[in-house]
């Protein structure tokens, strides 16, 4: 138990670094015991709560490796004698009832061994503390989880959960997750050729349509401080212009070990 307890405060630790790191988002089970009013509800909100989930599982949210579940309870009542197994089956739609009953039965990925208990509003769960560093995904079934931090306690330590139960928290957390968008500009670097511009300076071509290139940023990796890819045997750097804004360009001139990474990972 006590090394479970120095790797969390390691992680809590580590939390407030602003390192970009690949992380996890952890589904907030206790916001699965508060049934709502009705049964539409609890639909609504459990569609929510999916697209939530597909978001994060698409390349658009690049600092998330995986999403991890603890034991969500499928007989605990989510309406008026209304239990979550039987919204599962009578989800509509065969992949988006299989995407729920998955992230919700099949990835039981907590330790168990770790015994850390994290309370919420008084209730407990054996997962939620693994979402210390990291993100919980809620259900927004009540006031406490419609906000995009949410308190709680491990081994009497009070701890602030980032979390991510709607649309504008992942907006919210956009530079934390990875996300990414791609502003071509087309002033320096040219579709078809490079473009002499200034004393001397030459802007490499950008020879990818915008679609292509939001999706080679969105599996970009950061070698010393900047987002480097590969496509079709050549390699492409792009520039942050702020925020989350990129613009990308062919390039010719990179060092060996940087081409060595580039072909190793996209093979």
């Amino acid at each position: 138990m006590t090394s479970g307890i120095t790797r969390f405060w390691s992680c809590y630790k580590k939390a407030g670094i602003g390192k970009v790191m690949r992380m996890i988002a952890v589904i907030n089970d206790v916001s699965f015991q508060y049934p709502f009013a009705t049964k539409e509800l609890a639909v609504q909100y459990m569609h929510q709560f999916l697209d939530i989930c597909k978001r994060i599982q698409k390349d658009e949210i690049t600092n998330i490796k995986k999403i991890r579940t603890g034991l969500v309870d499928s007989q605990t009542y989510i309406g008026p004698d209304y239990k979550l197994i039987q919204l599962i089956q009578e989800f509509k739609g065969r992949e988006e009832r299989s995407l729920l009953l998955g992230i919700l039965t099949n990835r039981g990925t907590y330790q168990e061994d770790d015994r850390l208990v994290c309370k919420i509003d008084g209730k407990e769960s054996l997962i939620c503390a693994q979402g210390i560093g990291n993100f919980l995904v809620s259900l927004l079934s009540g006031q406490i989880f419609s906000e995009i931090t949410i308190k709680g306690t491990v081994h009497e330590k009070e701890v602030e959960l980032r979390n991510l139960s709607k649309d504008e928290h992942i907006e919210y957390y956009r530079k934390e997750l990875g996300i990414r968008r791609y502003h071509a500009n087309d002033k320096k670097h040219k579709y078809h050729r490079e473009n002499p511009y200034g004393k001397g300076k030459i802007g490499s071509r950008m020879d990818l349509h915008d679609e292509d290139a939001q999706d080679l940023l969105n599996k970009a990796i950061n070698i010393k401080g900047r987002l480097y890819a590969k496509k079709n045997g050549y390699y492409y750097a792009f520039q942050n212009e702020m925020d989350i804004i990129y613009h990308g360009y062919r390039a010719e001139d990179l060092g060996e070990d940087i081409k060595r990474q580039l072909d190793k990972k996209f093979t």
